[in-house]
C-alpha cells in the first residue's frame, strides 16, 4: 500500500546559497534515488528554510517494482546432447543463475539458437529500503563550502542536528553521524521552544506553522508581500527590492515579519545606486520610493524575530544603516576632492594580473583598442573620441574609496563621478557599460561608445589571458573568459556593429608584446567560436546551420548572425531544402572542374544559357543585399536560382564526351555553387530536417 514519505534534514543556520543549492539537489537526488530503487511515486515537493531541507513524496509505493531479465547462456548444441538431455554446460549455467535447468528457454539470437535463463527478481518492501536510501541521499549533497563537526569525517554545509524520517506514520530507522531520525522537528529558534512532533507526512506544513515556521518558500513570499503592503499602506511609498535581494531574504527567514525603518533625509544627497547598495547588498533591506520614483528616506527590513519587539527591531536596524550611510557620505565627499583624471597615476599601483601588468597600462591599451575598433567598424571620429576618452578613465574608479567599500558599484561610480565632472553623457555611460553584460541575462551596452569600450575590454582580457596561458580548463574560469566570449557576439549583434574581431584580437595581443600575436589571436578566436556555437545552438538555431555560418563569425559576428537567422527562417518556412538541393547538385559535380572560367561561346543549350544568365544577374543583387544587411532578400536571390538549376540538370548531360563543353559546364556549376558559398557554407547543411 502506498504511503507518503517525509524526510527533513535539520541543520544549524545555512547560508542563503546553500539553501538554494540544497533545495535543487534534494529534488534531483530524491527523484534519482526513487528511480534507481524502482519505487513508483506521485508528486515530490521540496521545502526549505535556513535550518532545514525537506522532501515530501506523495504516494510512495509500498514495494519495489518486480523486474525480469533474460540472460543468454551456451548455444543449443552445447547445452543439450543428441538425446535432448541437458549437458554439464547447461546445468552449470542454470545453477549460476539460480533457476532450475528445466526452466531454461531456447530462443533465436543473432548467431543461432541459445539457451536463456529468465531471472525474476521480486521487489523488496519499501520500508526496508528507505534507511540506506536516505542515508545515501544525504551523502550525495555537494556544497561549495562544507563543515565537519564533532569527531566525525562526514561533511555538510552546516552541522546536522536532527532528522525527521516518516513513511506514513512509521518512523524510518535511520542513524547518521550519531543523529537518529524521529518524528520530532524543531520550530522557530526563538518563538517556539518545544519540539514539533509530526504525526504523519501530510501534517508537516501545518505542524511547523504552529511552531512559527513557514517551510513552504511560496508561503513565505506571500507573507512578505502582505507584510510589505501593510507596512506602506497609506504612506504613498513603494518597495523596490531587486529580485536577488528578494530571493535571498526568502531563504534567510523562517517566519517573516516586515518592519519599516527611517533614515535622515540628508543621505538622499547620495547617488541612489549607493543608497540601494548599502541597503540591499549589505543589509538585505528593501529600498522605498515615493510616488514619483524618487528615493524615500525609509526602508523595510524582513525580520525573523519576535513580532512583539517592533520598536527594538526598527531602532537597531536604523542604527546599522545610519552607520553605513554615514561612511558612504564621507567616502563620497572625499572622492569628490580628486578628479577622475588625477587618479590615473594611482592605477600604476593596482595590479590587473601579475603577468599582464597594472591597470594604468590596461587603460592605455583600452584607449588604443577603442580607437582601432572605431576605425575598423567605421563608427566615425565622434564615437571614437568618446570611446577613447571613456577608455582612459575606465579604471579610475577602482581607486576611489566608494568602490573599495561598495565593490559591486565598479563602473557605476565611474559613470556618476564622470557625469558630475561634466564629461559627455555617452562617455560617462560607457564607464558603466564597459562591464556589461556582467552575468547571463544582464543588459547590454546601449551606447556605441559603451559597446566599443566593452568590446575593447573583453578583447584585451582574452588576448592577455591566452597569451599568458591563463586559459579556462574544465569548470575553472577565474577570469570569466567564457562569459566574455559569449558577450562579444551579443554586443555586436545588439549594436549593429560590423567588426573583424579576429583582427581586433591580434591587435590586442600585439599590444602586450607577445612574440606571435597572430597565433594567440587564432587560439582566442577559436575559443570564441566554440562558445558562440554553443550559445547559438542553445538559442534554438539548427546545429548544421550554425556550422554553415561559423567560419564567417570571427570576420564579422553580426553578419554571421544575420545570415544564420535568414537560413533558419527559410528552413522553418520549408524553403531551405529547395536551395540546398540546387547547391548540392552543383557542388558535387563542380569539384571535378579544373577551370572555373566560363566561355560564353561554349554555352550551346538553352538551359545552360538560361542558368548562366541568371547567375550573372544574381551576383550584383546578392552582394548588394549582403552589404546592406538584407539577409533574407539575399537568400531569396539564391532561392530564385533553384528552378533554373533544376531545368539545367533535366535537359543537360554534363559529363558528355565533348571535353570543351563538359569543362565549360563544370565551370558554370562551380560558379553557381560559389555564389551559394558567398552566403554561407551550404556544404554543412544537413537535409531531411
Amino acid at each position: 500500500m502506498a504511503e507518503d514519505l517525509l524526510f527533513e534534514i535539520g541543520t544549524e543556520e545555512l547560508p542563503w546559497g546553500a539553501v538554494q543549492d540544497g533545495r535543487k539537489q534534494l529534488r534531483e537526488n530524491m527523484a534519482a534515488a526513487l528511480e534507481r530503487e524502482r519505487l513508483d511515486h506521485e508528486e515530490i515537493s521540496i521545502f526549505s528554510t535556513p535550518r532545514r531541507l525537506t522532501a515530501l513524496v506523495k504516494g510512495l509505493a509500498g514495494r519495489q517494482k518486480d523486474i525480469e531479465s533474460q540472460v543468454r547462456g551456451p548455444s543449443r548444441e552445447k547445452a543439450y546432447d543428441g538425446e535432448g538431455k541437458p549437458s554439464a554446460a547447461a546445468i552449470g549455467f542454470a545453477r549460476s543463475k539460480g533457476v532450475p535447468v528445466e526452466e531454461l528457454q531456447i530462443w533465436e539470437a543473432e548467431k543461432g539458437e541459445f539457451v536463456f535463463a529468465v531471472i525474476r527478481e521480486q521487489g523488496k518492501d519499501t520500508f526496508r529500503i528507505l534507511p540506506e536510501m536516505l542515508a545515501e541521499l544525504i551523502r550525495s549533497f555537494s556544497f561549495k563550502k562544507t563543515m565537519r563537526w564533532g569527531e566525525g569525517e562526514f561533511r555538510f554545509a552546516r552541522p546536522i542536528r536532527w532528522m525527521v524520517a516518516l513513511y506514513g506514520e512509521k518512523v524510518i530507522p535511520l542513524v547518521l553521524e550519531g543523529v537518529e531520525a524521529g518524528p520530532a522537528s524543531r520550530g522557530h529558534r526563538y518563538l517556539c521552544k518545544k519540539e514539533v512532533v509530526i504525526g504523519k507526512p501530510s501534517d508537516y506544513l501545518e505542524a511547523l506553522r504552529e511552531g512559527c515556521v513557514l517551510a513552504d518558500e511560496m508561503e513565505r513570499r506571500r507573507a512578505v508581500k502582505e507584510g510589505v503592503e501593510e507596512a506602506v499602506y497609506g504612506k504613498s511609498l513603494k518597495a523596490v527590492p531587486s529580485p536577488d535581494t528578494l530571493d535571498e531574504v526568502m531563504d534567510l527567514v523562517e517566519y517573516p515579519h516586515v518592519v519599516m525603518g527611517y533614515f535622515d533625509e540628508k543621505y538622499l544627497d547620495l547617488p541612489h545606486e549607493v543608497l540601494e547598495t548599502a541597503m540591499q547588498e549589505h543589509q538585505r533591506y528593501f529600498p522605498l520610493e515615493r510616488e514619483g520614483g524618487e528615493p524615500a528616506p525609509a526602508f523595510l527590513v524582513v525580520h525573523n524575530g519576535d513580532t512583539t519587539q517592533v520598536d527594538a527591531i526598527r531602532i537597531g536596524n536604523e542604527r546599522v544603516l545610519r552607520a553605513r550611510l554615514e561612511d558612504a557620505s564621507f567616502f563620497f565627499k572625499e572622492d569628490r576632492c580628486i578628479s577622475q583624471e588625477q587618479r590615473l597615476e594611482r592605477l600604476k599601483s593596482v595590479v590587473w594580473q601579475a603577468q599582464l601588468g597594472n591597470m594604468y597600462e590596461k587603460s592605455l591599451r583600452l584607449e588604443d583598442l577603442s580607437g582601432e575598433i572605431s576605425r575598423l567598424a567605421h563608427l566615425g571620429p565622434l564615437v571614437s573620441e568618446k570611446a577613447q576618452r571613456a577608455a582612459i578613465l575606465s579604471k579610475t574608479d577602482l581607486v576611489t574609496a566608494m568602490v573599495i567599500e561598495f565593490t559591486s558599484l565598479q563602473g557605476v561610480i565611474g559613470r556618476i563621478y564622470a557625469s558630475l565632472e561634466g564629461e559627455d553623457p555617452e562617455t560617462a555611460m560607457a564607464l558603466e557599460e564597459q562591464y556589461r553584460p556582467r552575468i547571463a541575462g544582464d543588459s547590454l551596452p546601449q551606447t556605441l561608445p559603451g559597446a566599443v569600450l566593452s568590446l575593447a575590454d573583453k578583447a584585451d582580457n582574452l588576448a592577455g589571458c591566452f597569451g599568458a596561458d591563463l586559459i579556462p580548463t574544465g569548470s575553472e574560469d577565474p577570469y570569466a573568459l567564457r562569459r566574455q566570449a559569449q558577450a562579444i557576439m551579443a554586443i555586436l549583434v545588439n549594436s549593429g556593429m560590423h567588426l573583424d574581431f579576429q583582427a581586433i584580437l591580434e591587435h590586442a595581443a600585439g599590444k602586450f608584446g607577445f612574440p606571435d600575436p597572430a597565433a594567440i589571436a587564432r587560439e582566442a578566436g577559436d575559443f570564441c567560436l566554440q562558445r558562440w556555437r554553443q550559445s547559438l545552438i542553445s538559442e534554438g538555431f539548427s546545429y548544421d546551420l550554425v556550422a554553415a555560418v561559423l567560419p564567417l563569425a570571427l570576420r564579422d559576428p553580426a553578419d554571421a548572425r544575420g545570415r544564420l537567422e535568414a537560413m533558419q527562417h527559410a528552413r522553418n518556412e520549408g524553403l531551405l531544402q529547395k536551395a540546398y538541393t540546387g547547391f548540392e547538385r552543383c557542388w558535387n559535380l563542380s569539384r571535378k572542374a579544373g577551370n572555373h572560367k566560363i566561355d560564353e561561346s561554349l554555352l550551346v543549350e538553352e538551359a545552360e544559357k538560361e542558368l548562366y544568365s541568371r547567375l550573372v544577374w544574381s551576383q550584383e543583387p546578392l552582394r548588394e543585399y549582403l552589404d546592406n544587411d538584407e539577409y533574407q532578400a539575399a537568400l531569396e536571390v539564391l532561392l530564385a536560382l533553384a528552378p533554373h538549376i533544376d531545368r539545367f540538370f533535366e535537359e543537360i548531360f554534363v559529363m558528355g564526351d565533348e571535353l570543351q563543353l563538359r569543362d565549360n559546364r563544370l565551370a558554370l556549376l562551380a560558379n553557381v555553387a560559389g555564389l551559394f558559398l558567398e552566403f554561407a557554407d551550404f556544404s554543412q547543411v544537413v537535409t531531411g530536417e
